[in-house]
């Protein structure tokens, strides 16, 4: 189908917006690398954002997600464009924002979750994807329990790339070239690897059991990140703090509420926090069961979230 609308041409009635040149740069993108073919990827979890719309009416392809526990209504679904087309451009464009605004602190605050997971580059249709990720890569038993990867959040999908390695990358990736999405500082990543690195899509996705015990800890690590002072998240070494709670499952730290206050420790604190010997103490306590803000407080003589006054405390005297 000829473009009715050329790269060039588009006009971007929202020009002073913050995600406006992420537009632009994306457009470019698939312009340039898919002669203007994308596919859109939609999380429906908390609601359908373009519930209604005809023209994704029309082209939504599920992923056809089958489990007794799971209603396939709330799975993500894939919409193929054509962003040539001014209605497909539309589309794309409030797409680009939703995104965006959904990495906004306030609408973090108000956990609305993440309505767009992302745009595709893929030479497939839809549907092959789509039944991919579905037979591949969604459904897992870990510990005889069944579990939803939930790698169509963009959140879960920037901390679990890079501890994947090449060939879970390449069976995650199926017949897809490129997964585009926004970081959680507004930062475009694409998810990709070298036409070397890719092997046939063929047998499932799986991880080990420490890749699930990371996997677990993300909301850890993104209520801590909730839970910090506005611009940090931009600072963090995900990596470095969900190795930290590894410790904190050494030290027997296994309640929720403790385990993100572990977590922002290490955040404010540095992730190797733990290792201060000061903080012995408290290790033996949570080795006998007690919650860590307890076991703190009883050492330090401090409220939980005064811990780095302590060591600073400490340290200089």
């Amino acid at each position: 189908m000829m473009p009715d609308v050329l790269p060039e041409e588009f006009d971007y009635p929202d020009l002073g917006a913050a995600w406006t040149p992420s537009l632009q740069a994306l457009h470019r993108y698939f312009f340039e690398t898919a002669g203007d073919a994308c596919v859109l990827w939609v999380d429906t979890a908390q609601g359908d954002p373009f519930a209604g719309h005809p023209l994704v009416e029309e082209r939504r392809v599920r992923v056809p997600i089958s489990h007794p526990r799971f209603d396939v209504q709330f799975a993500p679904y894939l919409v193929q464009l054509d962003l040539g087309q001014s209605a497909d451009a539309e589309v794309f464009r409030r797409s680009v924002q939703m995104a965006w605004e959904a990495w906004q602190p306030d609408n973090l605050a108000a956990a609305l979750g993440q309505p767009i997971s992302g745009w595709i580059r893929t030479g497939v249709n839809a549907a092959v994807l789509a039944q991919h990720w579905a037979q591949a890569c969604h459904l897992h038993v870990q510990g005889g329990l069944n579990k939803l990867l939930r790698f169509h959040d963009p959140g879960v999908r920037e901390w679990l790339w890079p501890a994947l390695d090449t060939a879970q990358k390449s069976l995650l990736l199926g017949p897809a070239a490129t997964l585009v999405s926004f970081s959680r500082t507004h930062q475009l990543q694409y998810h990709e690897l070298p036409e070397s690195d890719r092997a046939p899509a063929s047998g499932r996705l799986l991880l080990t059991a420490d890749q699930w015990a990371q996997v677990d800890d993300y909301a850890t690590l993104h209520a801590a990140l909730l839970n910090a002072r506005a611009g940090q998240a931009g600072g963090i070494d995900a990596r470095a703090v969900l190795g930290a709670l590894k410790h904190a499952t050494r030290y027997n730290i296994v309640d929720a509420q403790d385990r993100v206050l572990f977590a922002s420790h290490a955040l404010a604190l540095g992730a190797e926090f733990h290792s201060d010997e000061r903080l012995k103490g408290v290790w033996k306590l949570t080795a006998q069961g007690e919650f860590y803000g307890g076991a703190v407080e009883e050492v330090t003589g401090m409220q939980a979230d005064e811990l780095g006054g302590f060591l600073v405390q400490r340290a200089s005297t």
